[in-house]
């Protein structure tokens, strides 16, 4: 329902569904409008005449005209192109209305119609609604039962995480001081709510909508000849939302000093599938981008990694610190984006391990290579070993040091292995003449940044205030932004959509703006 969102497509050669809606006298964007106002304002009538709600009850009906809909839901497109959770077929006229209205105020930012404070405004008064009506909200935050018995609760429940994740990505990203610090004080509630709904795992064997694509284990036959393209983009929005969810952890702890909630290596789930076959609107293309019609009809699915079944986070992440033989074009460069933050969680757990060893006078010295993932940290930030049952606090100080030391030599080598996938990889999926559009495809930045990261033990900035860390992570990345593209230069590869963020974003409160920090890529379809 949403062609031409993305990148390989372009906004300019494919109409949008918008375009194609019979915008007469049965508008649906006019019913939608109305159901949209009566979402923020279901009693309209108990409003007391001339109170800010009643002001603000007018406001929202001047705005929310089927014009401005369709306007703002257009200009969603940027967003989507830098990361991609919604799916081609997604219906505006018939999804929850909390997605929509969180829709909306995304594209609200990139519309000359609103102001930061107003988007602001516009913002508050879509979270409290959505924070209402949610039954996923409410079953973390009041204990509320939700039984997922059917497809359709199913659909519904991954549409309200949707308009949660949309939620936390303005107030972090572009929400005044105050803002920002509720999206942080909320970020345990997206974590809770990926345990709840048994995210971390794919769809069991069995369920309404288990793909076999998605389950561990080498293509078989059976698999493909049973494949349907209902389950596998189902189970495929599933993984995304995830990523969606873990990809927020890694940036509150890169650029806030916030506690990592999720250890890596309990999220047992694919990578994301290849652009090609996520973008797919029918389900032959979809077939064909992911190689169930031979390597012929795979043409189409240039930038990907061309596989059926992706990587497991998990294994991708073993091998890059094992040097297991990584294997050629093995994840696409949305997968790469995820592995990077992974590699940062786990550099934000050690540097506050180091760091706790440096407060306690212990020497910061030796390395080696440690020879499973068991060697990271677990959950709570510990580092974990191989071991059981307890020593003396002095043995168990001391290995745990050494085992810091360990890591920060594994991680080094997994950042160089990455790397050098990274630099081999673009060449062969994008080559000189194509650029790999969108934030989450541009994982190169966040490498420099992870080398820094390593690199600085310095109490200020690890033990920083959330807002002095964000800060000081920008500044690193206008400068990081420079060697990017030297290097990617000299190995004649585009710079990406990161070198477009704009030096003013974060300067002050009203440079918070979305739009200069996931930066349009295109110019929207002409209304």
């Amino acid at each position: 329902m949403l062609s031409g969102l993305y990148s390989d497509t372009g906004f300019a050669d494919t109409p949008s569904v918008v375009d194609n809606w019979n915008l007469g006298p049965t508008d649906p964007l006019q019913s939608k409008a109305t159901e949209l106002v009566a979402f923020c304002y279901p009693k309209p009538s108990m409003l007391t005449p001339g109170s800010n709600a009643a002001h603000g009850y007018e406001a929202l009906k001047g705005l929310l005209t089927p014009e401005n809909l369709k306007h703002f839901l257009q200009l969603y497109k940027h967003w989507q192109n830098h990361w991609p959770m919604m799916h081609p077929s997604f219906n505006p006229t018939t999804a929850y209305d909390g997605l929509i209205l969180t829709m909306v105020c995304i594209g609200a930012i990139y519309s000359d119609k609103m102001g930061v404070r107003q988007v602001r405004w516009l913002m508050e008064l879509v979270r409290a609604s959505v924070f209402r009506s949610s039954q996923v909200y409410k079953t973390v935050t009041q204990k509320v039962q939700h039984h997922l018995d059917d497809s359709v609760s199913l659909s519904a429940s991954m549409e309200e995480i949707q308009a949660l994740i949309h939620i936390h990505s303005l107030f972090v990203w572009h929400g005044s001081m105050k803002q920002r610090q509720q999206g942080q004080e909320e970020a345990w509630m997206l974590a809770s709510i990926a345990r709840k709904f048994e995210l971390l795992h794919p769809l069991p064997v069995g369920h309404i909508h288990c793909s076999a694509l998605h389950q561990p284990g080498p293509v078989s036959g059976e698999e493909v000849n049973t494949w349907t393209w209902d389950s596998w983009r189902e189970q495929e929005r599933r993984i995304r939302i995830m990523y969606m969810v873990l990809l927020i952890d890694a940036s509150l702890a890169m650029f806030f000093n916030i506690q990592p909630q999720f250890d890596i290596y309990d999220i047992q789930l694919p990578l994301p599938a290849d652009d090609a076959a996520w973008e797919a609107t029918t389900e032959e293309d979809c077939a064909k981008a992911l190689g169930l019609r031979g390597r012929d009809a795979q043409e189409m699915n240039h930038a990907g990694s061309r596989r059926p079944k992706q990587l497991t986070m998990t294994e991708a992440l073993a091998l890059l610190h094992q040097g297991n033989n990584f294997p050629h074009r093995a994840t696409n460069a949305f997968s790469k984006f995820i592995l990077i933050h992974a590699i940062h969680i786990q550099i934000y757990k050690l540097q506050r391990q180091l760091l706790s060893f440096s407060i306690s006078g212990l020497a910061s010295s030796g390395s080696s290579t440690p020879q499973s993932h068991n060697d990271w940290t677990s959950p709570d930030g510990t580092l974990s070993n191989n071991s059981s049952g307890y020593v003396t606090p002095t043995e168990g100080f001391s290995a745990q040091h050494s085992q810091a030391q360990l890591m920060l030599r594994s991680t080094t080598f997994a950042l160089m292995l990455w790397k050098k996938h990274w630099d081999a990889d673009m060449h062969v999926q994008y080559g000189a003449n194509q650029r790999p559009l969108g934030f989450c495809r541009d994982g190169v930045h966040f490498y420099f940044l992870a080398k820094a990261f390593l690199q600085s033990s310095r109490r200020d900035e690890w033990a920083a205030q959330p807002e002095t860390r964000f800060q000081q992570v920008f500044t690193f990345l206008k400068h990081i932004k420079a060697h990017v593209a030297s290097d990617s230069a000299s190995k004649n590869l585009d710079i990406g959509s990161v070198t477009s963020v704009s030096d003013q974003y974060g300067v002050e409160d009203l440079t918070v703006d979305m739009k200069l920090l996931f930066t349009p890529i295109s110019d929207p379809l002409p209304l």
